[in-house]
């Protein structure tokens, strides 16, 4: 049945991103690979790799490359896995 106000679209989640509880991820939505979405989010639209992503409705709030930075800085040995993984 074609229902009103029914909305349809293919929704994509990047590898290694982490969804927040309670949060409603619309449809023809994309989040790109590594993305942090916080809890209670509206998310609509398309967002990049490696975001911090939060609010209603969502917007970008920061980039996890910037918020590993401190922790490789302490653990060099992890750097080369890490450039590997995060398409460095």
């Amino acid at each position: 049945k074609d229902l009103k106000g029914y909305v349809k679209g293919p929704v994509s989640i990047g590898d290694y991103s982490f969804i927040g509880p309670h949060t409603v991820i619309m449809p023809g939505t994309r989040l790109g690979k590594g993305c942090i979405v916080s809890a209670f989010s509206y998310v609509k639209g398309e967002f990049p790799d490696f975001s911090i992503i939060g609010g209603n409705p969502a917007q970008v709030l920061g980039d996890t490359r910037k918020m590993d930075e401190p922790f490789l800085k302490e653990h060099p040995e992890l750097v080369k896995y890490y450039n590997e993984w995060a398409g460095k």
